[in-house]
């Protein structure tokens, strides 16, 4: 008994698996799927059936001399048509076919069109899906960006990949997810993770890449909810970095910050607990944060100046310390502290303000 069981849970997992695959290689994803189905019962299956099945005598002749609605689950001809005439039937209607279907163009979208093909072209036996795509190259001319991540998303488990923009070089797109960089190639089909170096001209695509969204990340946080130590005179660069009160080499840097104001550096802390929630620093930071003056607040977890905290770390800005953390974690930190400069180059560790303002300071 206890070994036809794990047979009949063995053929499941084959069949569970073969059914994956078979989607895998299909032109639609799993969100247009869903949003054909509940289109098709809304406007198609009074007609061609629930499951797009239509009638068991779709082959014979109505009262009135008509054919029924075919089957759409490909079981007919559907598979005969290219994705542009299936389209088109359905932005026209069945008339001009000499059928009765009404048609949808004032009702259906180009995008709800796609979705509801989408949806019975997923009941479409392997096989018959393959002859279709094979028939009308459906795979090399109707990819679109949200299809090319679809394989992508399903590996890794999550749909928190961002839309793929081409590289320069050709057939190349490259997405991201979390810290990563991944590029895909051949419509989605294969990828590859990591740096894309151009070696003829010593350029790495992309680091240039995570330095773009490094400053916009940045940057898009105004000084309000920094803790900043302003340059004296004019200001000649900026520095950003991570920070936690209780790292060590962060109380370092710290104690050498009114160096690099003197030589026309602003300083801008964000928050980053090396432990997320857990981390020694975390609610100190929440004082930090929730603190009138967070720049005096912050000298101040990291001993450079007398003083107490905020009694609280329960406030609206005690907030930003955890997306501090989850903005680190997207710009790929590890640990404390870390340095971002204004081109969005990434300094990991502590440096001396000596070796610091050189390099800040080396194109002025």
């Amino acid at each position: 008994m206890k070994k036809s069981i794990n047979l009949i849970l063995l053929s499941c997992l084959l069949f569970l698996s073969q059914s994956l695959w078979a989607q895998e290689d299909r032109w639609f994803s799993t969100d247009q799927v869903k949003q054909g189905n509940q289109l098709f019962q809304q406007n198609c299956a009074g007609c061609h059936g629930v499951n797009a099945a239509s009638v068991t005598n779709w082959k014979e002749k109505n009262d009135n001399g008509k054919y029924p609605p075919p089957p759409l689950n490909g079981s007919a001809h559907t598979w005969h048509h290219s994705l542009d005439q299936l389209k088109k039937t359905i932005r026209q209607g069945g008339v001009p076919l000499g059928g009765v279907m009404p048609p949808f163009s004032a009702v259906l979208k180009d995008a709800e069109m796609n979705a509801v093909i989408a949806y019975f072209q997923s009941k479409w036996p392997e096989q018959t899906y393959s002859n279709w795509a094979d028939r009308f190259q459906v795979a090399a001319t109707t990819p679109s960006q949200f299809d090319m991540t679809r394989l992508l998303k399903l590996r890794i488990g999550s749909s928190k990949v961002t839309d793929p923009v081409e590289t320069e070089v050709e057939g190349v797109y490259q997405t991201q997810f979390g810290d990563k960089y991944a590029y895909l190639i051949e419509n989605g089909r294969y990828v590859f993770i990591g740096d894309m170096i151009d070696l003829k001209n010593a350029r790495n695509i992309t680091e240039l890449s995570r330095r773009e969204v490094a400053k916009q990340e940045l940057n898009a946080i105004p000084d309000s909810r920094l803790a900043v130590f302003p340059a004296q005179g004019n200001e000649k660069a900026v520095l950003n970095v991570l920070t936690d009160t209780s790292c060590p080499y962060c109380q370092k840097l710290h104690q050498e910050v009114g160096f690099l104001q003197e030589a026309g550096i602003t300083v801008r802390y964000f928050p980053y607990p090396r432990g997320g929630s857990r981390g020694p620093g975390y609610q100190t930071m929440k004082q930090v944060w929730c603190a009138d003056d967070k720049a005096e607040a912050m000298s101040i977890a990291k001993g450079t100046k007398s003083g107490d905290l905020s009694s609280t770390s329960d406030c609206a800005e005690a907030s930003f310390v955890d997306d501090g953390f989850n903005m680190g974690k997207r710009l790929g930190v590890t640990g404390t502290p870390t340095l971002f400069l204004s081109t969005g180059e990434k300094i990991t560790g502590y440096r001396p303000y000596k070796d610091l303002i050189q390099t800040l300071l080396k194109d002025i």
